[in-house]
């Protein structure tokens, strides 16, 4: 059993592990019968001009509607899509897709899929599915971090050896979602990126996963890119939080700022959207309308549409990050700006801030 060192680790540079830089991502679609015997086309833009940093031992959580481009971020960071422009740096290092990098470069990575049990073989046993991802990592019976096979690896999730011998049919959500962490262990990843790591799972087993998640961090330095429509869960994990909208990401800051002082209207509809314990407040006011189709986004702010603080100005100009009490913000009506803004990629978390949080 591996025992946790909570104090032992420390960050090895400032350098990013992860860096999005003006990361743009589009997909041709065809609509109509017209348009496929044409051979003419539209183009779908999935993700727009990126700027994003994960770092050692933090966690960037990652929040927007259903299609404002989450998922296709999250295959750009990990090499199943490449992207049209802009580039993705692995702790400095531009890299592309998989088949452009190395093997160390994508043992980097870890990956924890939404929907966690389609993603192991239904045929193979637990074992033989974590057995592959060392195999895959050719890593020899012992690395740096002290998961040396599957019985440690099994362990590093508070998981018995038993469970190596069932199948994940057998399985409960919670189970599956241990495994499908521990497959992203075996090649100890710099960040691992966590697609909707918990939903599906009731309350209990949601806290569980999560307190896991921030035990990995802290014994193996891990960063990660958390993806979730859930702000709560977000919250309850994340240094620093990026809200994304139709392919654009609109706010990003450190997680309690967030939270406690929105500075984009969009961001402050989403956390309005949250839903109250407490049965004698009224159910939340959803947003109005409807996210831009992604073949016809509108001209300037992509929000304007729906904003209720839009002005003529936001119809008909783009706008620039600027910061604003420690965020960085996209929008001509946030709170008094200090200036434009580039991503900071000397960014440390703080760590006993998010501690207080997860333990309270």
């Amino acid at each position: 059993m591996i025992e946790p060192d909570r104090d032992a680790f420390e960050p090895p540079s400032d350098t990013p592990v992860v860096e999005l830089r003006g990361v743009s991502k589009s997909f041709s679609v065809r609509n109509s019968v017209l348009e496929r015997l044409s051979g003419s086309d539209s183009s779908a833009k999935a993700v727009c001009d990126v700027s994003l940093v994960v770092h050692p031992c933090e966690t960037v959580g990652l929040v927007g509607e259903s299609g404002c481009g989450k998922s296709t971020l999250a295959k750009l960071v990990t090499g199943q899509l490449t992207p049209d422009r802009g580039q993705v740096r692995l702790d400095g290092t531009r890299v592309g897709g998989v088949s452009d990098r190395s093997a160390g470069q994508c043992r980097r990575i870890g990956v924890v899929f939404q929907h966690a049990g389609e993603s192991f073989d239904p045929r193979w046993p637990v074992g033989r599915s974590l057995s592959e991802a060392r195999h895959d990592a050719d890593m020899g019976s012992e690395n740096e971090r002290g998961l040396g096979d599957i019985e440690q690896l099994l362990c590093s999730v508070d998981l018995g050896p038993e469970i190596a011998d069932r199948y994940p049919r057998e399985l409960s959500g919670g189970q599956i979602q241990r495994v499908a962490l521990a497959r992203a262990l075996a090649h100890n990843p710099d960040v691992i990126v966590l697609d909707e790591p918990v939903s599906g799972l009731d309350v209990a087993t949601q806290a569980t996963i999560l307190d896991l998640l921030a035990d990995l961090q802290q014994r193996f330095g891990i960063g990660y890119l958390f993806i979730s429509h859930d702000l709560a869960v977000v919250q309850y994990l994340a240094d620093r939080i990026a809200v994304m909208y139709a392919g654009e990401v609109v706010e990003v800051g450190p997680a309690d700022g967030l939270f406690g002082d929105p500075n984009h209207p969009y961001t402050e509809a989403l956390l309005q959207a949250i839903p109250s314990p407490d049965p004698g407040v009224a159910p939340p006011t959803p947003l109005d309308g409807d996210p831009p189709d992604p073949t016809d986004r509108p001209t300037g702010c992509p929000f304007h549409p729906r904003c209720p603080a839009a002005t003529t100005e936001c119809a008909e100009r783009h706008p620039e990050f600027e910061t604003v009490e420690g965020a960085r913000v996209r929008c001509f009506h946030a709170p008094e700006a200090t200036g434009e803004c580039e991503e900071d990629r000397s960014y440390q978390p703080n760590r006993s801030t998010r501690s207080s949080r997860i333990h309270d």
